[in-house]
């Protein structure tokens, strides 16, 4: 009977390596509360924790704190608080200043921090899974389609101080010897006189990193000074080109080209969307009023979805004992780890087989001409096919 009883319980001890409840944390900006980031975040756990096939015996509990923008002492005791309560990792903050510090803490705790967000370093930060792509590969993107394009003449306009950090390496070596490049910053008080500025140099290829919120009236300019005939080709760096009202541009013969992330063609993606939308309050919150669902909350959803494929890994090997670490102390976490180095190896293969919801290096070009015709280029940097449609 003895003997009986220890086969018992070894046997339980074995198969229970995951905690019945797991505690993530989530730090959002205030701004972002009940956005489809931390809806997306949100509806990524109820999902996981109703589909049992992946993590059996175990729940996830979200511990979400609302911080303001631009405060990072308040966001690091928010996160050391988190910490205090046996979180096993954390998600965000997707400000750059903000998530810097919070990839910090976490670094030296030995927690995972799960991040969608641009990283301006490029260097390797450990602890720290990014699922946003890299700002290099970004830019050696943008190189290969300008090669491919042709394009020798080009204007780059751009609106915050970090938009020109971001396509520096475009602007200290653009793809060809020749390529001349003229640079301007500009904002909604200004989109109309740096466009006429273009114009009046005669200059028809743009790349544009402008803020999202502002894309209305960078297009109402585009309208007014009338630069959206066949001439003019512009290169957005936002992945949310498709979640915009571009029905002034349906008429025309303009050129806009952009990446996306999304792939609404593909069925699994077009499903989950599905899924997604039904999922009642907030659905349709999520998603944008066009039914697309914009990069950040699809970066954030999988991110969820990274972390807990790399848990289920970890499940078959090791055991996971949570622990409330303290900053003052700044003693690592045993399990830290284990469950990073997991998370990092789903993190890889996410990146070209497990993403429930991202095509990374998607492009998208938008024209009109009387002939439209698609055919394939294959982009060296991202090493996937890209559809150019034109």
């Amino acid at each position: 009977m003895a003997l009986l009883f220890a086969i018992i319980v070894i046997l339980v001890t074995t198969a229970m390596s995951l905690p019945p409840v797991i505690r993530i944390g989530a730090i959002f900006t205030e701004d972002q509360k009940d956005s489809p980031s931390e809806l997306a975040f949100k509806y990524a756990i109820y999902k996981i924790n109703k589909d049992k096939t992946l993590l059996a015996n175990t729940t996830l509990v979200y511990d979400i704190q609302y911080v303001p923008k631009d405060d990072s002492f308040r966001t690091s005791k928010k996160a050391c608080k988190q910490l205090s309560r046996s979180v096993q990792g954390i998600f965000g903050p997707s400000d750059p200043l903000l998530g810097a510090h919070i990839q910090s803490i976490c670094e030296a705790l030995d927690v995972p921090h799960l991040e969608a967000r641009v990283d301006f370093e490029p260097t390797f930060k450990e602890f720290s899974i990014n699922l946003y792509p890299s700002q290099d590969h970004l830019n050696k993107a943008f190189k290969d389609l300008m090669s491919f394009l042709n394009w020798t003449r080009v204007a780059i306009i751009y609106e915050e101080d970090y938009g020109l950090f971001k396509l520096q390496d475009l602007v200290k070596s653009p793809p060809s010897s020749r390529t001349e490049m003229y640079i301007r910053q500009a904002g909604p008080g200004s989109y109309r006189q740096v466009l006429r500025e273009v114009r009046h140099k005669e200059i028809y290829k743009l790349i544009v990193d402008t803020d999202p919120a502002h894309m209305q009236q960078f297009f109402r300019a585009i309208l007014q000074l009338q630069m959206n005939d066949y001439r003019y080709h512009y290169m957005f760096t936002t992945f949310d080109i498709e979640t915009f009202d571009l029905e002034d541009f349906k008429y025309n013969s303009v050129n806009m080209t952009a990446f996306r992330l999304v792939d609404l063609e593909e069925p699994k993606v077009a499903e989950v969307l599905r899924q997604m939308e039904r999922f009642q309050p907030i659905g349709h919150a999520i998603l944008n009023k066009t039914g697309v669902i914009q990069a950040e909350p699809a970066l954030v959803y999988d991110s969820v979805q990274v972390f807990a494929h790399g848990l289920a890994a970890l499940d078959r090997s090791h055991d996971l004992r949570p622990a409330n670490l303290s900053c003052e102390k700044e003693e690592p976490w045993d399990d830290g780890l284990s469950l990073y180095n997991y998370i990092n190896a789903v993190r890889t293969f996410y990146d070209f087989k497990l993403s429930s919801l991202l095509a990374p290096c998607r492009l998208l070009h938008y024209a009109k001409i009387s002939l439209r015709s698609e055919f394939y280029v294959r982009n060296r940097t991202c090493q996937c096919l890209l559809k150019v449609a034109c």
